[in-house]
């Protein structure tokens, strides 16, 4: 009998050590899956005289991005590419660099979401969703010319998109660098560009 009730104590102990160790798991994972920034594909293509960009990326925003959103806190995204040039015995070689900002607001009066690029492009949307999808999307983004290249046959190229916390309103930036809902970057995306001469 004392073994039995030995062997169930530890089950109880073992069932106990289980919730207590998914309690400590589910809320960062959960925390994690609320706010997400992933580059999934990324391809550059070649008209006329230049190369541009292509690209897709998962996008999540918390709870509190979205209502953030909705009361009419614009949010700024950067885009950043980098093409180099690898060298053997020194640094990579910068042969270009683009930046493109993507701003995401509220317009009241017309209950529109608006997305404005820095080619002071503008497009509207019914509802978020609809904005949040072309936001995941870089389509034709000029980046460089034919010009900027030379022989090399093998570049590397380098995208990243981040929210720009220097663009929110001053009282948000106060506490920002500790509030994980205002944390949302992609990590650096890398792939090899093949010249094709």
């Amino acid at each position: 009998m004392t073994d039995s009730f030995m062997h169930y104590l530890k089950k109880i102990k073992l069932g106990v050590f289980f919730v207590l160790w998914m309690s400590l798991l589910l809320p960062s994972s959960m925390m994690a899956a609320d706010n997400s920034l992933i580059i999934k594909t990324a391809e550059i293509n070649s008209q006329f005289e230049a190369y541009f960009l292509n690209a897709d990326f998962d996008l999540s925003f918390s709870d509190e991005l979205d209502e953030a959103i909705r009361k009419g806190i614009p949010i700024n995204f950067i885009i950043e590419f980098e093409l180099k040039k690898p060298r053997r015995y020194w640094l990579d070689e910068e042969v270009a660099k683009k930046t493109k900002e993507i701003v995401l607001s509220y317009h009241a009066l017309s209950r529109q979401f608006i997305l404005t690029e820095s080619e002071n492009r503008l497009i509207a949307f019914d509802n978020l969703t609809q904005a949040k999808n072309e936001l995941k999307k870089i389509k034709n983004w000029r980046v460089f010319d034919k010009s900027q290249l030379d022989d090399t046959e093998k570049y590397s190229a380098y995208l990243q998109v981040k929210l720009d916390q220097t663009k929110l309103p001053k009282q948000l930036q106060v506490d920002i660098t500790t509030n994980q809902e205002w944390q949302l970057a992609s990590k650096q995306f890398q792939w090899t560009f093949v010249n094709k001469k």
